[in-house]
């Protein structure tokens, strides 16, 4: 995994800020592979309903923390659509 513990705590926090505590998380993309370099930071994110606003906020509040382009994906739980089954499979859950 190419984040460190600071980054997780910073990505751990913000969403949580913003999407709710109880928000599951997943990197998934060019940071789960150790071998690569570069690339942004893809998350997954099942929720509970909330406030696009909400989703925008925590956007902007993770490029700022990270210092790095984020794609954030917010869905609600158990959602079955392509690419909540590859975040979910691939991915990592923080």
């Amino acid at each position: 995994m190419r984040i460190n513990p600071e980054q997780t705590q910073i990505i751990c926090k913000q969403i949580h800020k913003y999407l709710g505590d109880s928000a599951a998380i997943w990197l998934f993309g060019s940071r789960v592979i150790d071998n690569t370099r570069g690339g942004d930071v893809d998350l997954y994110v099942e929720a509970p309903p909330h406030p696009l606003l909400n989703e925008i906020r925590c956007k902007i509040e993770l490029e700022e923390g990270l210092d790095l382009p984020v794609d954030l994906v917010v869905r609600q739980p158990f959602d079955a659509s392509p690419i909540a089954r590859i975040a979910r499979t691939r991915g990592l859950k923080l």
